[in-house]
């Protein structure tokens, strides 16, 4: 039987192959996209109804203008509205700066018709700790009597929740800086609060502090010791003066453990990296310290395959594996199957003969052979552990531009690692769908990006059951050509970012989006330039992140689209662009991480790119400044180190200072570069075709074993 089905699994390969779209390079690979890109704005009759209320205010026609605003922000169709040219945002959004600015006469006419219901909203929040009631005052009735104050209550459930970026987004509304002339403001701010500015400022100088960024809690603990000396109150679990509670707590978080605030992963035995970069947010560093030696195991992996027309040199295969840790688990996706390795020796997680977790018979063929000869791109494989759960999507990787129901689609899985892998649920898609990528997941939902099938492939973010795989909702966000016209198979591996309440989402589509996780709502789109033209056969360095997420960092997005040749930042609560850097990052693959100075990105070289001032989005270092490009793999950041791969060494540099501090050399310990990261006090290593773990305790065994044997040679 066995046989049989396994069989039938190639078969079900050879159908596909022979139904695949073979395309001729002599009909040319050259390509020019569009400068379209869709997404789903409003139609004539809201933008007629727009202009209108634009014409009733004019006219100081109060109640026919606030009961057109009431309208448009109650329209079951949650369309977007463009605040620039570049920029839109929701209708519910749009209509709350408009009644944000009334003049006093009409935001009373306005209150006065929404109060009663925020109110209730209101109470019945703050009484339960529910932050959805809260919620509704917010984006429903912002401007009523009870916006400030439901944004108070926000950003102390979202500060005791550890979430500081929620905070600071929610308590910074309540006191907003006005906008320069001619200037449009990034988000509505509360038009007239009667909560006391000193407690405001108080909470925001102690958002600072906990974010780790302690110069800019200086700053503004002076500003505040300036304008509210004598404010007193409870804060932070003190009562007294809050400039003197304050002044102790800074004081204090110089010892704290994590001191610079970033999202770090913990030291102890066990290494923790549940997801791609770490964590949801994409920017996961580790503070244990490491070391390397020889192998202590090592694991085949299946080879993958390029884009057909990329020359494959000997050892050239695409760095496709991303494995993650969960304790002393090595989890590993190859698309066909899930293995499970214990980190100190490599034998399966639980006993048994093999490490394999999950494969499906169906699907076992390897992934080079279910790659179709003619494709853009190369198939990447990762996973997202989460509550016990591990999500992953299953297959090639592979978008068919004519999908059958002979081809194998790729499929999301669900496995319960409290019951050895126990398969929880699995998920396809529907006909003419496909998934885009891994899923992130939290407690709530498990979230992916899709793809509806076309010559403009559409991109949607879905959200599923993580207890039943159950779709509970899928969002449009845009539409755009891809280099490959809709003739040719794609490997697609979009990832999402997971920040708090938001899902943002690098369409490499000519769009960055944020929606809320919880009905996927779409809260902003942005768009930038896309690179239009270029040749399937000699692609741009840009074109290869395809498995470059955002990055989040207290408020700011960071993006690295695969259609644009730059690196951008974004306000995060309100897709502003902040600044965009120049082109001489083309080569950009990953983004590592940030820091309180840099965001650290790489590809064939390593770069800091600063974040400050007129520092902004402009290369701080770079290494190597010749023209060299050695960078091979996905470095980390670990330890206030930047480890950066090449095919034969490993280079180690400090995080802050861009100074190099050490070099392991690779090949006198049987080891070559890859994707790297650290775990248990040694090195995983994934290349084009194995898994390998390199820990000093190896190479001082072998010394024991075989008498003086260097472990590794530094330089």
């Amino acid at each position: 039987m066995g046989i049989f089905l396994f069989l039938a699994g190639i078969g079900l390969w050879l159908t596909a192959l022979s139904e695949a779209q073979f395309v001729d390079p002599s009909a040319g690979t050259s390509f020019e996209l569009s400068d379209t890109v869709q997404i789903d704005q409003v139609g004539g009759a809201v933008r007629a109804q727009l202009e209108r209320i634009k014409s009733l205010l004019a006219d100081r026609r109060w109640a026919e203008a606030v009961a057109a605003l009431r309208q448009v922000m109650e329209s079951p169709e949650e369309k977007l509205v463009a605040i620039t040219e570049h920029r839109f945002v929701g209708l519910r959004e749009y209509g709350n700066r408009q009644i944000a600015a009334l003049p006093p006469e009409a935001l009373q006419l306005y209150r006065g018709q929404v109060d009663p219901v925020a109110e209730n909203w209101y109470r019945r929040g703050l009484s339960a700790r529910n932050r959805r009631l809260l919620r509704n005052v917010v984006e429903q009735a912002f401007a009523s009597r009870f916006g400030d104050d439901a944004l108070l209550a926000l950003g102390d459930l979202a500060f005791e929740a550890g979430d500081f970026d929620a905070a600071r987004w929610h308590w910074e509304r309540i006191l907003p800086h006005p906008a320069p002339a001619g200037v449009v403001t990034a988000w509505p701010g509360y038009p007239d609060t009667d909560l006391d500015p000193g407690t405001i400022l108080a909470r925001l100088v102690l958002v600072s502090i906990f974010e780790g960024a302690r110069d800019r809690a200086r700053e503004e603990l002076t500003e505040m010791a300036r304008l509210h000396r004598d404010a007193r109150g409870w804060l932070a679990g003190r009562e007294g003066n809050f400039v003197e509670i304050l002044t102790q707590i800074l004081a204090e978080s110089a010892a704290w453990p994590n001191p610079d605030g970033f999202f770090s992963l913990p030291k102890g035995e066990g290494t923790y990296w549940p997801t791609f970069a770490g964590t949801p947010t994409r920017n996961g560093r580790l503070l244990s310290g490491f070391d390397a030696g020889r192998p202590v195991w090592k694991m085949a992996l299946p080879p993958v395959r390029w884009n057909w027309m990329r020359p494959v040199a000997e050892g050239a295969e695409p760095l496709s594996y991303h494995p993650v840790l969960d304790g002393q688990a090595v989890l590993v996706s190859t698309g066909r199957e899930i293995n499970a390795l214990r980190l100190a020796d490599g034998k399966p997680l639980w006993s048994g003969v093999s490490p394999v977790l999950y494969r499906d018979l169906l699907e076992g063929v390897a992934p080079a052979m279910a790659v179709p000869p003619e494709h853009v791109g190369a198939a990447r494989f990762t996973l997202t552990v989460c509550e016990n759960q591990l999500h992953a999507r299953m297959g090639a990787g592979v978008a068919f531009s004519n999908p059958s129901p002979s081809r194998q689609s790729d499929y999301l899985v669900a496995l319960d690692l409290k019951a050895q892998g126990r398969l929880l649920w699995k998920v396809f898609p529907e006909e003419g769908w496909a998934f885009d990528g891994d899923p992130v997941a939290d407690g709530a939902g498990v979230y992916v990006a899709m793809r509806r099938i076309d010559i403009r492939p559409q991109a949607y973010v879905a959200c599923f059951d993580p207890r039943s795989g159950r779709l509970r909702w899928r969002q449009f966000v845009c539409s755009a050509e891809t280099p490959a016209r809709g003739r040719i198979p794609e490997c697609a591996d979009r990832l999402l970012t997971l920040a708090g309440d938001s899902i943002y989402f690098s369409t490499n589509l000519g769009a960055v989006a944020a929606l809320d996780k919880e009905d996927g709502r779409v809260r902003w789109i942005s768009l930038y330039p896309r690179s239009r033209r270029g040749d399937l056969a000699r692609l741009a360095a840009h074109w290869h992140r395809d498995l470059t997420p955002c990055v989040y960092g207290r408020g700011v997005l960071y993006a690295a689209p695969a259609d644009s040749p730059r690196l951008m930042a974004f306000d995060a609560a309100t897709g502003m662009i902040l600044w965009h850097s120049g082109t001489g990052v083309e080569d950009v693959v990953h983004l590592l991480g940030v820091t309180d100075e840099h965001l650290i990105a790489s590809g064939g070289r390593l770069y800091w790119i600063g974040l400050h001032g007129a520092d902004q989005g402009r290369v701080k270092h770079l290494w190597p400044e010749s023209p060299e490009k050695p960078g091979y793999g996905r470095g980390v950041l670990a330890a206030g180190l930047v480890v950066f791969p090449t095919r034969d060494t490993i280079y180690l540099f400090d995080q802050r200072t861009a100074q190099l501090r050490n070099g392991i050399e690779l090949g006198p310990l049987g080891a070559v570069g890859g994707n790297v990261l650290p775990a248990g006090g040694g090195l995983l290593i994934a290349t084009g075709s194995e898994l390998m773990y390199l820990h000093p305790a190896a190479s001082a065994k072998q010394r024991e074993e075989k008498g003086p044997l260097a472990a590794s040679q530094r330089r």
